[in-house]
């Protein structure tokens, strides 16, 4: 498949085509589903683990004697081959195009899934953790292709309504797999069916994606001609002759505002897998909660995170209709309300912790925290494809692979200071957690500072072909018109 260029004007919109439902809207709604399944696929071990480690909890199924750094490793792991393939998912992505990576990322995991019990028993701890290394390396190919779709199907005017649609997936299958594990895991089922249902739920949509997706309106045979003039004419699309592009990485990493990206991604997801690989543990050491009770509880958060992301889509849509805010502003004030508000949240409940916080406080508190990151689907995670709609897969890629990173230190974080809950008393548990919530509220602090001080949010000269051919006379002009419209 070619990779066509697009450039960033878009063309006026027929009314009647832009408004219908259409098969991009096809597209970002499997996508959304798909997403949800890769996360409840990534996720699932959070509470298994805490079932595959207590005897009182596995509900007569085998159990593991694992310290705290042993479950630290297998929490961690996925994230080994996770980072790992995140620039070259985004390379093959932008050469070959996205849907049978996407196919891969998500069914593959999701057989992986199913495997996983069978893993644990004939391997143990390390086996396991080579398991969930080669579905993170599924599962990398997802989301950096996810980013390529949105280059190519949403429209700029739909991006932040496709792009918030796509992005709450993983809310959705967070939500799914911290509720619906947590039950498994006490039911007669036990903790294998915790692997078993989300695996084979992705495996079947991984058929249904073969069936429905495509590439891009190009390649799309269900596609009407009317929509896909609308898109092409919307992204400024150039004729299926044009030359196969290379990302500029040159270019892209001498640029300040990509830093700036990577920097507040990787802050980000510092406090996002904080959260969501140590929340159950968290409950059940410091709040002493059961299984049932574990999962239940730990899914509130992201059931409130479905209904603010709800509201961010209602929001945004308005301001777009409105056109009350430039991109860049919707960008840095979203961002903001997310990471300044989960940072002080954070610091608030470290220090209550080390108090002795209520449990319907830390519940609160909680939920106060991962419902903010509903904001961050209008903020730098869609940031990639405005600087860059040619090559945001790939940038994604990049700033994914360095944040991610944060999902193997966030567990091992906690392994070095809260240490072994085995032989802790609860209040030097609670002290050690009270520093791990320190310093992940100073992350996030820092992180949006940095998005706001050297974010922007237009069309960088190097995402179009063509702007090498400026003669050099040219260069100076370009350039001061480009630093004009920094904030």
């Amino acid at each position: 498949m070619k990779n066509l260029p697009i450039k960033e004007e878009p063309a006026e919109l027929p009314p009647a085509v832009a408004s219908a439902f259409g098969r991009r809207h096809i597209q970002m709604w499997i996508l959304a589903v798909g997403t949800a399944l890769a996360y409840s696929c990534r996720v699932n071990m959070s509470l298994c683990i805490v079932a595959m480690t207590s005897p009182e909890s596995a509900a007569g199924f085998q159990t593991y004697d694992w310290s705290q750094q042993e479950r630290g490793y297998v929490l961690s792991s996925f994230f080994w081959g996770y980072v790992l393939m995140q620039v070259p998912g985004a390379t093959l992505s932008n050469r070959y195009g996205p849907r049978y990576f996407i196919f891969i990322g998500v069914a593959g995991s999701g057989l992986l899934s199913v495997l996983t019990p069978l893993a644990a028993a004939w391997g143990g701890a390390y086996t396991l953790c080579v398991l969930r290394a080669v579905e993170g390396l599924c599962q990398g190919l997802v989301f950096p292709c996810v980013h390529y779709m949105l280059g190519r199907w949403a429209p700029p005017l739909e991006r932040s309504r496709s792009s918030a649609i796509v992005m709450s997936g993983p809310s959705v299958g967070t939500l799914a797999a911290m509720a619906g594990v947590g039950l498994l895991c006490s039911s007669p089922l036990g903790w294998p069916s915790g692997f078993y249902v989300p695996g084979g739920l992705s495996v079947l949509w991984g058929a249904l994606w073969l069936w429905q997706g495509a590439n891009s309106p190009d390649t799309c045979t269900r596609i009407s001609a009317e929509e896909r003039e609308y898109i092409q004419g919307a992204l400024g699309s150039s004729s299926s002759g044009s030359k196969r592009l290379t990302v500029p990485w040159g270019k892209v990493l001498s640029t300040p505002c990509v830093w700036a990206i990577i920097v507040v991604h990787s802050c980000s997801n510092f406090g996002h897998w904080l959260m969501l690989t140590q929340m159950p543990n968290y409950m059940k050491t410091v709040l002493e909660f059961d299984i049932k009770d574990n999962g239940l509880v730990s899914s509130l958060p992201y059931l409130s995170l479905v209904f603010t992301s709800m509201l961010v889509v209602w929001v945004v849509k308005i301001l777009s209709d409105r056109q009350c805010l430039t991109i860049v502003q919707t960008r840095k004030i979203f961002n903001s309300i997310g990471h300044y508000g989960m940072g002080l949240t954070f610091l608030t409940l470290a220090l209550l912790t080390h108090l002795g916080i209520q449990t319907a406080v830390a519940v609160a508190l909680l939920t106060v925290a991962v419902s903010l990151e509903a904001a961050l689907l209008v903020g730098f995670l869609i940031n990639h494809v405005d600087l860059s709609p040619n090559f945001g897969g790939a940038m994604f890629g990049l700033s994914n692979c360095i944040g991610n990173t944060m999902g193997i230190v966030a567990p091992l974080l906690v392994s070095a200071v809260v240490g072994d809950d085995r032989g802790q008393t609860h209040e030097e548990l609670a002290t050690g957690w009270s520093y791990v919530y320190l310093i992940g509220g100073c992350v996030y602090l820092t992180g949006n500072t940095v998005f706001l001080l050297f974010g922007r949010a237009d069309v960088q000269p190097w995402n179009n072909p063509q702007d090498s051919l400026k003669s050099s006379k040219d260069e100076p002009a370009e350039r001061h018109e480009l630093l004009s419209k920094v904030l």
